[in-house]
């Protein structure tokens, strides 16, 4: 039975195995009821880990080639015990869909799942803060212009009345754009995956921040990118470390969300901004800037620091707050514009794409995280270059964005109804934020730190030392709450010392019982360790 694998080979070493005791089998080369060498024997043989061998063993037995007895051994399974048994999915499924970790995507589910549980895990808004009248009366006034047609289509990119509008909208966010340079999408994550399938090649590097929003991780991975992890601080990512990181990696794309980040709240200092595109633009590196939360905004202490009762910074990112960017008076009070940007913004939050106009920063937002979830509506802003190859490939996905969810976004943008909304929103999340503030320094126990975010949806929280975010969430989904672990956004390495809260998905009313019940549940955890003395 002889095998060569290729250690310089793309393709991991126990698919190559794979792959030739396949062919071998189903070639008949080895027979029915043929006896395999044991996995540390093959192992030794190959000069492979031990590891390498079962791995293989075990794709080959769930497609039915291959079965184990044990006290025997593991045996071909003849042609005919492997008909009529359910589809050979490893085999069917691309390597595409494969290189997913599906593991991720249900333990985030498993998360947000807790029904009658006191939800800080779920990533988007409550569904009561959108009052019954605002999409209401803006699709009734959208549909009843005398612009609209029941077979009314729209271009690719979206209709031109809303992509104006949105870069009018870009323009008193600090960003100097065109129609032209305006996409709009059937989601901020649609852009994305436009984005990898435009620029990222097997092998390619893609440089992050170290935790980051995970269906990000995904796109890139399942593009067979290299992603590597820039380690971030209470001011989001190291800057000061990415020329390094250039140098030695030579990234294609930096992805990153420097307002509100998502899992961490932390926001980047106009500094760093600044530092961020300078050496992007020397590596010619592009950089897609993803800003869900930019306009949720919210006045109140900006610098950083921690309240009472010893929370200090939080490890491993610092404090994650906001230190160097000054606080937003009157903010809260409503957006004073028709686009719903705002009225008085710091210089610190213009988004990256308003720092340079080579080109080499593509900006992605969407509607969904300040109107409805359910309004699945995004944009893009990026130079025309960029804009006609996207369009191009996004023939392939779907002609374009809903025209009755432009419409909408058409009359919101226009009548000044999303500035209201926002404005409203900030009110009421910059509250929801304070309140659980609030709750964690009243209800925290020694060790247990945390950041002040600036806006966003996001509390970023580290655990007492030596507990674990994932063994944790069971205990909490069982007393009546629930969060999200910190490793589910970590690129490379577990972050079980962190967890994600989300101030804004739960009632006002719900706040403080939940972060009690949280605490409580950290505290009998920390508790019940001692007592065993052992791992917590």
């Amino acid at each position: 039975m002889p095998i060569t694998l290729n250690r310089h080979s793309s393709v991991p070493l126990y698919r190559q195995l794979v792959n030739a005791l396949r062919e071998d089998i189903v070639s008949g080369a080895l027979a029915a009821n043929y006896k395999l060498p044991p996995e540390r024997e093959l192992a030794e043989r190959l000069g492979v880990n031990r590891a390498t061998v079962l791995q293989a063993y075990q794709q080959l037995k769930s497609e039915g080639l291959i079965a184990s007895h044990v006290g025997r051994g593991t045996f071909v399974c003849a042609s005919d015990d492997r008909q009529g048994g359910a589809p050979p999915w490893q085999i069917l499924f691309s390597d595409y869909s494969n290189r997913f970790t599906y593991h991720d995507i249900a333990a985030a589910d498993q998360a947000q799942r807790a029904p009658n549980a006191i939800d800080f895990a779920t990533g988007s808004q409550n569904p009561a803060d959108i009052p019954d009248d605002l999409l209401r009366d803006v699709s009734i006034r959208a549909f009843e212009s005398a612009d609209f047609h029941g077979t009314q289509e729209s271009p690719i990119e979206g209709f031109p009345q809303l992509r104006e509008l949105l870069a009018d909208h870009m323009t008193r966010r600090g960003v100097r754009c065109d129609a032209d340079n305006v996409m709009v999408l059937s989601g901020a994550e649609q852009g994305l995956d436009l984005c990898v399938r435009a620029f990222v090649n097997p092998g390619d590097c893609v440089l992050v921040e170290q935790s980051t929003f995970f269906p990000a991780l995904q796109a890139f991975r399942s593009a067979d990118a290299r992603v590597i992890g820039v380690p971030i601080d209470e001011h989001g990512m190291r800057t000061d470390l990415l020329d390094g990181y250039c140098k030695r990696f030579h990234p294609k794309l930096i992805f990153t969300i420097p307002t509100f980040q998502n899992p961490s709240g932390a926001t980047m200092p106009l500094r760093r901004r600044r530092e961020l595109v300078e050496t992007a633009m020397r590596y010619q590196c592009l950089v897609i800037e993803d800003d869900p939360y930019g306009e949720l905004c919210y006045s109140g202490r900006t610098d950083g620091a921690m309240d009472a009762g010893g929370h200090g910074g939080i490890g491993g990112i610092g404090n994650a707050g906001n230190a160097g960017i000054a606080s937003i008076p009157g903010n809260a009070s409503g957006a004073g514009n028709a686009s719903g940007a705002p009225s008085q913004r710091p210089r610190e939050l213009t988004p990256l794409k308003g720092m340079e106009n080579a080109g080499y920063v593509i900006y992605l937002s969407t509607f969904s995280k300040t109107v409805t979830p359910g309004l699945r509506t995004g944009w893009l802003v990026a130079d025309s270059h960029v804009i006609a190859r996207i369009a191009a490939l996004r023939r392939m996905i779907d002609q374009h964005t809903s025209s009755s969810s432009q419409l909408i976004c058409m009359e919101l943008l226009s009548s000044g109804r999303i500035g209201r909304h926002i404005g409203r929103l900030c009110e009421i999340y910059g509250h929801r934020r304070d309140l659980m503030l609030d709750a964690l320094r009243r209800y925290a126990p020694d060790g247990m730190r945390w950041n002040t975010p600036l806006g966003g949806y996001y509390l970023w929280a580290r655990l007492p030392d030596g507990l674990r975010a994932a063994r944790l969430l069971d205990d909490a989904r069982h007393a009546g709450v629930t969060f999200m672990p910190g490793d589910m956004f970590a690129v490379d390495e577990d972050d079980s010392s962190h967890i994600r809260l989300n101030f804004v998905r739960p009632d006002s009313r719900q706040i403080v019982p939940g972060i009690r019940l949280l605490c409580d549940t950290i505290t009998e955890a920390e508790q019940s360790v001692d007592r065993r003395g052992g791992e917590r």
